[in-house]
């Protein structure tokens, strides 16, 4: 069942989210930015939340206790706000000593990477126990001598462990942009049919004339567009986010941007 278009919790907003008669209809919480999960009961009873996090690094290879401390922590706050989905990237964060990388790395996409893979996001549903998605990150590079397309990847990944993919629309729009490809065209490798949320950002052109996902602007229009190519999720699709990290702004300018959203996927599912 889609539950509506939202906006991820910023600290900044919180007063606001609590006070406002018109907020979103879908708050994404980030659980390592939430210290006491009780803080997060509040907005349980006036939002659906779904959980996001940035640092499990699924594809770090050996014994990962970080990761397992960071899911047993997602699964204390996922109890705690009834969160109905936990998302992370398909992305390597840390190295298998700890370190920390400071950005998502992309994942060498070989069939045994994909079994590793496999294995990892099996325990975190062990853990979790609520549905869990892997998204697509907006690749800095691609590393040489990729089996698989990241869709042939995410296809297999979710054909074995019945996960979710969180497809994120502006990181496929900026990744065909820098690849040179058509981002429709791109957009159709993925299981579509197993979307169970999906990310809507805005960033810039840097000096190179990459275009990079700085979750610091407004929306634009067409990645707004390509929610129009998702009509395969129809039966799948739970949540649309908007990210913002930076220039927030407005709690009402953030909202007016996940109703976009939110008509544009109500219209297309009528």
């Amino acid at each position: 069942m889609f539950l509506g278009a939202g906006i991820g919790y910023r600290r900044q907003l919180h007063d606001a989210l609590l006070a406002t008669d018109a907020g979103p209809s879908v708050l994404e919480v980030m659980p390592d930015h939430v210290h006491d999960p009780a803080v997060l009961e509040p907005f349980a009873e006036r939002y659906a939340i779904v959980l996001h996090d940035v640092g499990l690094s699924i594809a770090t290879v050996g014994s990962d206790d970080l990761a397992r401390a960071r899911l047993r922590h997602a699964r204390d706050v996922a109890r705690r706000c009834r969160a109905v989905l936990f998302s992370d990237h398909l992305a390597l964060t840390r190295s298998p000593e700890g370190l920390d990388l400071g950005h998502l790395a992309p994942v060498w996409l070989t069939k045994t990477m994909l079994s590793h893979v496999i294995d990892r996001v099996r325990a975190a549903q062990d853990v979790l126990g609520i549905p869990v998605a892997l998204e697509n990150i907006a690749a800095p590079f691609t590393i040489p001598g990729n089996e698989l397309t990241e869709g042939e990847f995410l296809s297999a990944l979710v054909e074995r462990t019945g996960c979710g993919v969180l497809l994120d629309l502006t990181n496929l729009l900026y990744n065909a942009r820098n690849e040179g490809r058509e981002p429709r065209e791109l957009v159709a490798e993925y299981p579509l049919e197993a979307v169970a949320q999906v990310h809507l950002a805005g960033g810039f052109v840097d000096r190179s004339g990459r275009w990079v996902d700085s979750h610091s602007e407004a929306v634009e229009d067409a990645s707004f567009a390509l929610l129009r190519e998702l009509s395969r999720a129809r039966h799948s699709l739970r949540a649309i986010v908007v990210e913002r990290d930076d220039k927030l702004g407005e709690l009402a300018g953030l909202c007016r941007e996940a109703e976009r959203a939110g008509s544009i996927w109500e219209e297309l599912m009528t």
